[in-house]
């Protein structure tokens, strides 16, 4: 299986697959399409919007209203065209390395070689809808509606982003919310007549302050980071006008209703004579908690490795991926199925060979016990 699994993997991985490099990415799910029909599964191209490459949608139950298991990996890479030519993909050891072969290449794989190799009264017994989607790299914008939808028809997920180098899985991710306040003061020269100004720097200072106190990193978890992204002009002009970014993570969905509310409190109040603020919401990516529905799916998985001889642990993570929308439908979802890898979005980006065959096998034993 290793061999015949590299051999796919290098296809992958030897061509520019950016998220902004449309025909790159879809190329990458035309390839995947000629997989799973090569095993009977239904498989079809799906039109995100012009912005984006296609995804793939591919099930063994075609027109199915359920499915029993929601797959999802990506397709798309964050490096530049030009990158698979310098670094194609290579092994040294136990280490295979190239553009995305960890971060996604080797979890699209691995969800084809799982099915693949599942029994046949597996796949005769349960549906299976598998979602590659072409965009996750800048957010999924795209592609987040699409597999919130599949996932609400969906009785549990997995998302098969490369487990930790350690070989653990993500049972649970933090929220992100983030925003923007534009400060307006009024400004004046800073010799002449300082009186006649009013700071936006000054008054953007006193609201970043106030923001830090909704932060709460040992009861909820809550974080809350600002920066600076523009304040004043030159140093001899009192300042009209200071952009503060504000980077929030959460474990809970209501954690990120409580800080909605508070940053909206905090522009209507007073920052400073002659000032205001104003609120632009920038992101938003669905807190992924680990619920008791989840804690199930953690114990079909372990349960599966334990059959297989897989040692497998589990984190919490504090940054986001595709799991979170699968979440916001209600979905038992865990993430980090795929081989393990790290060094991702750099050049040092690898893959453990070594894990390849046994999170195969472990997919395959889980199926068995859904």
């Amino acid at each position: 299986m290793l061999e015949s699994y590299l051999k796919d993997l290098a296809e992958l991985v030897n061509r520019d697959c950016g998220t902004h490099n449309c025909a790159g990415v879809t190329g990458a799910a035309e390839i995947m399409k000629r997989h799973f029909e090569s095993i009977g599964f239904h498989a079809e191209l799906v039109n995100l919007g012009p912005k984006a490459g296609r995804g793939l949608f591919a099930t063994n139950r075609p027109g199915a209203d359920h499915y029993d298991v929601m797959m999802n990996a990506h397709l798309d890479t964050v490096f530049s065209d030009g990158t698979a030519a310098e670094r194609p993909m290579s092994r040294e050891g136990d280490h295979v390395k190239g553009p995305g072969c960890s971060d996604c290449k080797s979890g699209v794989l691995a969800i084809f070689y799982a099915l693949k190799n599942a029994r046949k009264e597996d796949l005769e017994r349960l549906s299976v809808a598998v979602c590659l989607n072409p965009d996750e790299e800048t957010g999924s914008a795209n592609s987040h509606q699409w597999l919130s939808e599949t996932a609400a028809k969906s009785t549990r997920a997995l998302v098969f982003e490369a487990a930790r180098a350690g070989g653990e899985l993500v049972r649970a991710r933090k929220g992100r919310a983030a925003y923007r306040v534009v400060m307006h003061g009024v400004s004046a020269h800073a010799g002449n007549n300082p009186q006649d100004g009013r700071s936006a720097v000054l008054a953007a200072c006193r609201f970043a302050l106030a923001a830090d106190k909704l932060q709460d990193l040992k009861g909820a978890g809550t974080s809350v980071n600002v920066i600076i992204k523009k304040g004043g002009t030159v140093s001899n002009v009192v300042p009209d006008i200071c952009e503060l970014e504000f980077d929030t993570r959460f474990w809970t969905n209501e954690e990120r209703e409580r800080l909605d509310k508070n940053f909206a409190a905090l522009c209507e109040g007073d920052w400073g004579e002659g000032t205001r603020a104003e609120l632009v919401k920038l992101a938003y990516l669905p807190a992924m908690p680990c619920t008791e529905k989840t804690r199930e799916l953690v114990s079909q998985i372990e349960e599966a490795a334990r059959l297989e001889g897989v040692k497998i642990g589990w984190v919490d993570a504090g940054g986001g991926s595709d799991a979170n929308h699968i979440a916001l439908a209600g979905t038992p979802v865990i993430d980090g199925v795929g081989p393990a890898g790290a060094g991702f979005h750099t050049d040092r980006e690898y893959l453990r060979v070594d894990t390849v065959e046994e999170r195969i096998r472990m997919i395959v034993r889980f199926l068995s016990l859904i």
